[in-house]
C-alpha cells in the first residue's frame, strides 16, 4: 500500500485503501475485530468526531511495526452492528460511512468519520458520559477527555443560531404552562430526570437556553417556551400552516374547514400540530375488507417523524413559515431552511442539526428519535413495510427544503389524477369528524354535516374504530344506544405525546404484509 499524508486524507473524502499506509497516524487507526466489534472502536470513533476525523479500517492485525490485511469472518454482520449501533451509541451521533472492501484479497471494512460540528462537542459514548465516554485523539492514540477539554468544548456549543440572545427577553416572556408540559413529557421518558426537580430558570439554565447574563432568552428558550404573543413579536413568521389541497397539485381548492394555522411556542405548535395530522393519517392507504384499520403503521409514524424534523430543523430567521401540505395522492413538509445534512447521505447515521439546543429538548421529551437516525429509521421502516419512500428536494439557493411523503395508493393507482379515491375520501371523513365534534354532536348531525345517509355503515366504518382508539368518546358512555347520545373528539391525553407511548410504536403482528405490485 501507497502511503498517504495527512494533508491528502483532510482533502479527500473518497479514500481507497491502496493510497493508505499500514501505519497508524493522528487519523488513521486500525483494529482487529476478527469476528466481532471490539469496544475501543466507539473510543476512536468518539476521538477522530471531537479532533479532525479520520479512517477506522478494521481487519488488520499488527505484525512488527506495520498492520496486516488479516480479514473478517463475517463483514456483513460486523457492518451491519456497526451501522445499527452508531446512531444509538452518542450524544450526537457523528456523521460516519461505513463500507466493505478488499485489502490483498482480504475483506476488510473501512469506516469514516468526520469530525463533528463545534456546537455538537465533546461528543461521547452517552452511557458512560463525556469523562468516562469522551476521547480525542493524540498522534495515533485515543485519549481519554479531562474535565478542562469537557469545559473546553462547550462554549463552542454557544454558536448555534438558537443559541443567540433575543435581547429584551427575560423569564417573564415565557409561558408557565408549557413548562407544566414539558416536565409531564420528561417524566415519561425519564421518571427520575433531575430536570423535574428544577424551577422555571434552572431549567432554563439546565439547557443552556438563557444567554451569558443569566437572564435573557436564547432564540431557542423564547422558541420553545416563550408565550404566544412574544413569539410572534420577534419571530413574526414563526408559524406552522397545515394545508388540506383537494386535489394533486398547489393553486387547487383549498379545503378551509380541515386547514389550520398553528401558532405558538414549538412545544404547543407540536401538539396541536400532532392532532391535526393524526385527524388525517388515522388509518393507512389501504382497505381491509371494507373498513378501516387502526393500529399504528409506517405511514403515520413517517407524518410524524418528518412533523419533528420540520420544526427541529427550521431556519427561523427565514420569512416564509412551514408548511404541511396535504394533497389527494401525497403529504408535502415545506422547510423554510435547506437541509444541512447532504439528502444522499440520509440513510446513513448522524445528523448536521441547524438548532441543537431546540434538539436536545425534543429528544429527551421523546419526540425525537436517538439523534442522527430519524430518517434513517424512517425510511428503513416504510421500505420494510411495502410503503413508497420519500422524496425530497433540497433547494439551497431558495433556502428550502421539501419533503414529499406518497400516499399507497400511488403504487396501485399509477396515474396522476384529482380525482377523488375511497383512501382520500376516508381520510377526510375522519379529519372532519374529529373536527366537527370538538363540541358534542349527535350522530344525525355528524352524518347530515358530512352528507351520508348510510347509518350502519358509517358507524362501522368510522365512529367505531375512533371511539375504540379513544379519538371520540360517547357523552352517555353507559348508555350507548341513548337517544340523546352525543359524541365529541377527546383531548390529546399527555401520555400520547411522547415516542415512548405506544402511540409511536408500529405493531408488526397486526400489520398485513404487503404484496409486491408487478
Amino acid at each position: 500500500m501507497s502511503g498517504l499524508n495527512e494533508g491528502e486524507l483532510r482533502m479527500n473524502k473518497s479514500i481507497t485503501i491502496e493510497k493508505l499506509g499500514s501505519i497508524e497516524s493522528s487519523q488513521v487507526e486500525y483494529k482487529l475485530c476478527k469476528s466481532k466489534l471490539s469496544k475501543d472502536v466507539w473510543e476512536t470513533v468518539s476521538a477522530f468526531a471531537n479532533d479532525g476525523g479520520g479512517l477506522i479500517l478494521l481487519g488488520y492485525k499488527k505484525i512488527d511495526d506495520e498492520y496486516i490485511p488479516v480479514g473478517l469472518e463475517n463483514p456483513s454482520q460486523i457492518l451491519d452492528d456497526f451501522t445499527s449501533t452508531v446512531g444509538q451509541k452518542f450524544n450526537f451521533c457523528p456523521l460516519v460511512k461505513a463500507d466493505i472492501t478488499e485489502d490483498n484479497g482480504k475483506p476488510a471494512i473501512l469506516i469514516e468519520i468526520e469530525e463533528s460540528p463545534k456546537y455538537q462537542k465533546p461528543i461521547y459514548i452517552k452511557d458512560a458520559g463525556p469523562i468516562n465516554g469522551g476521547f480525542r485523539r493524540v498522534g495515533a492514540t485515543d485519549i481519554r477527555l479531562t474535565d478542562s477539554d469537557v469545559q473546553r468544548y462547550y462554549p463552542d456549543r454557544m454558536g448555534s443560531p438558537d443559541a443567540q440572545p433575543v435581547n429584551g427577553t427575560d423569564l417573564d416572556d415565557t409561558d408557565p404552562k408549557t413548562f407544566s408540559l414539558f416536565r409531564n413529557l420528561r417524566k415519561l421518558v425519564k421518571p427520575d430526570a433531575h430536570e423535574l426537580a428544577l424551577n422555571n430558570i434552572d431549567l432554563l439554565k439546565a439547557y443552556n437556553l438563557l444567554s451569558s447574563d443569566g437572564k435573557t432568552l436564547s432564540v431557542a428558550g423564547l422558541l420553545l417556551f416563550g408565550k404566544e404573543d412574544m413569539v410572534k413579536k420577534h419571530f413574526p413568521a414563526m408559524r406552522l400552516d397545515i394545508i388540506r389541497i383537494k386535489g394533486n397539485e398547489w393553486g387547487r381548492e383549498k379545503d378551509n374547514f380541515l386547514s389550520k394555522d398553528i401558532t405558538g411556542n414549538l412545544l404547543t405548535i407540536w401538539t396541536s400540530a400532532i392532532d391535526a395530522l393524526d385527524r388525517f393519517f388515522f388509518a393507512p392507504f389501504r382497505l381491509e375488507e371494507g373498513t378501516i384499520r387502526t393500529e399504528e403503521h409506517a405511514q403515520r409514524e413517517a407524518v410524524r417523524e418528518a412533523l419533528t424534523n420540520l420544526l427541529m430543523h427550521q431556519n427561523y430567521f427565514h420569512a416564509s413559515p412551514a408548511q404541511i401540505r396535504v394533497y389527494n395522492n401525497r403529504v408535502e413538509f415545506y422547510n423554510p431552511g435547506y437541509s444541512l445534512k447532504d439528502p444522499s447521505l440520509f440513510k446513513s447515521p448522524g445528523s448536521e442539526l441547524r438548532n441543537p439546543l431546540i434538539a436536545i429538548v425534543f429528544y429527551d421529551i421523546g419526540w425525537a428519535e436517538t439523534k442522527g437516525t430519524g430518517i434513517k429509521r424512517t425510511i428503513e421502516l416504510l421500505e420494510r413495510e411495502g410503503y413508497p419512500l420519500p422524496e425530497w428536494s433540497n433547494d439551497l439557493k431558495a433556502d428550502a427544503f421539501t419533503l414529499t411523503l406518497s400516499y399507497y395508493i400511488d403504487q396501485v393507482t399509477p396515474q396522476v389524477t384529482p380525482q377523488v379515491t375511497p383512501q382520500v375520501e376516508m381520510m377526510d371523513r375522519i379529519a372532519a369528524t374529529l373536527k366537527y365534534c370538538e363540541v358534542p354532536r349527535s350522530l344525525k348531525e355528524i352524518m347530515v354535516f358530512l352528507k351520508l345517509r348510510d347509518r350502519k355503515n358509517f358507524m362501522k366504518r368510522i365512529i367505531n374504530p375512533l371511539l375504540e382508539k379513544s379519538y371520540l368518546e360517547r357523552t352517555i358512555p353507559e348508555k350507548p344506544k341513548s337517544r340523546f347520545q352525543q359524541y365529541v373528539a377527546t383531548k390529546k391525553e399527555i401520555n400520547k405525546m411522547t415516542r415512548n407511548s405506544k402511540l409511536f410504536q408500529c405493531d408488526h403482528d397486526l400489520q398485513p404484509k404487503r404484496k409486491e405490485n408487478h
